[in-house]
């Protein structure tokens, strides 16, 4: 039985994967078990920021798996807090709480503000503001917090306390908003809709009523965070002080690892048996994720990142002059997207597909829009290859 086969019989059907078998990485590229190579726009969705198989990253894993693996948080292991150490340092934060994934991370963060508000103020203090065209993982909570029918559809009943308020939209926001709100979660830059930032009213919105109603603010930079953007974190660019911010993907260069950066007086209500991981704050994964922030929170590398982005805007602006094809490109660092006009006869999922055939990996972002995530260190050469290689599948699809 092929490896295909055996997927589709043995693992349960949560994902479309691609019709072809990854055997190694290295770098921005990609081969398969036939010896076809991919650039890889990718990055296991905004994950290997530094790379697949990075040597130095390399090393680092090695050397650890010699000396400690797992033990649990019943005991105390050096990478964890040197790697807390630099997040704080880096941050707003004083203290850091760390779990396995991103999912993980939005639920510590809503206990975490639960626990805060109901505590310091009053027992109705619980509610949760989100916004539309969100995403903050699949547990119920997450999914929950999207309030989208393509998610929670079948897994009621859901969660309460939660209140939903269209995203980057300040009309009615007080409406929402109340002495009851515990936080107010938010992306500074969405996915959903295409790379989407919050607007300037918009965060001054937030913060007017946060600071009215004494409500938390929790910026979710799961796939944001960790360089991604074009600063270590995206809340940097946005003029807004988070209380509690929510990180994962890119910071173990896809190790599991994820958790939440806070405040002294947040995390001050939390306490032994509130809440916890068995295997969040891995000594592996920390030992990687602590040369992950030294290396991505150099300004020197975060401004390469931005000169990387300018070069996919320039060079997607020349394939629409080419061939007219795209409604939008937005950007946000290297996290852009790129959405379709009506009338070009492209389909997502079409062009996904001859993507993976002429040698290029995309990500779909929704019906009429595919978005990139490279590696933070892809070359310029790469960056100008595969862009080659995407206008060449968009002019094969016209032709069809």
């Amino acid at each position: 039985m092929k490896i295909i086969n055996k997927y589709d019989h043995y693992i349960m059907p949560f994902y479309m994967p691609a019709e072809f078998v990854v055997k190694k990485a290295k770098g921005s590229h990609v081969w398969d078990t036939d010896g076809n190579k991919f650039i890889d726009l990718t990055a296991g969705i905004a994950v290997t920021s530094l790379g697949h198989s990075n040597s130095e990253l390399n090393s680092i894993v090695s050397k650890q798996t010699k000396n400690l693996w797992h033990l649990s948080n019943l005991y105390i292991n050096e990478p964890s807090v040197r790697l807390a150490n630099r997040l704080c340092k880096n941050t707003f934060g004083d203290k850091v709480f760390f779990s396995n994934s991103g999912a993980e991370a939005i639920e510590a963060a809503v206990k975490t503000a639960r626990k805060y508000s109901t505590k310091k103020f009053h027992s109705k203090k619980n509610e949760i503001v989100s916004f539309t065209t969100s995403f903050h993982g699949r547990t119920l909570m997450g999914i929950t917090l999207a309030h989208s029918k393509a998610l929670d559809d079948g897994f009621g009943p859901l969660p309460k306390g939660i209140k939903s308020h269209e995203y980057n939209s300040t009309i009615d926001l007080e409406k929402v908003v109340s002495d009851n709100t515990s936080a107010i979660i938010l992306e500074v830059v969405q996915w959903q809709s295409g790379i989407t930032s919050a607007s300037t009213k918009f965060i001054a919105g937030l913060k007017k009523l946060a600071k009215k109603h004494n409500a938390l603010i929790i910026i979710d930079e799961v796939q944001s965070g960790v360089g991604r953007t074009g600063s270590l974190f995206a809340y940097e660019q946005f003029k807004i002080k988070p209380d509690i911010v929510c990180f994962a993907k890119g910071i173990a260069n896809g190790l599991p690892l994820g958790g939440i950066i806070t405040t002294d007086e947040v995390s001050s209500f939390m306490a032994p048996g509130l809440h916890g991981s068995t295997f969040g704050g891995n000594p592996i994964a920390c030992a990687v994720g602590e040369k992950v922030i030294d290396i991505i929170s150099k300004k020197s590398f975060l401004n390469r990142v931005k000169k990387k982005e300018e070069l996919f805007l320039d060079l997607l602006k020349d394939i629409n002059n080419n061939l007219n094809v795209f409604s939008e490109v937005k950007s946000k660092g290297l996290w852009l997207s790129v959405t379709f006009s009506k009338d070009s006869n492209i389909q997502v999922d079409e062009l996904i597909a001859k993507s993976h055939q002429n040698g290029l990996m995309i990500l779909k972002a929704n019906i009429d829009t595919v978005r990139f995530s490279p590696s933070l260190i892809i070359e310029d050469v790469l960056i100008r290859k595969s862009m080659f290689i995407f206008e060449k599948t968009l002019t094969q699809i016209q032709s069809l």
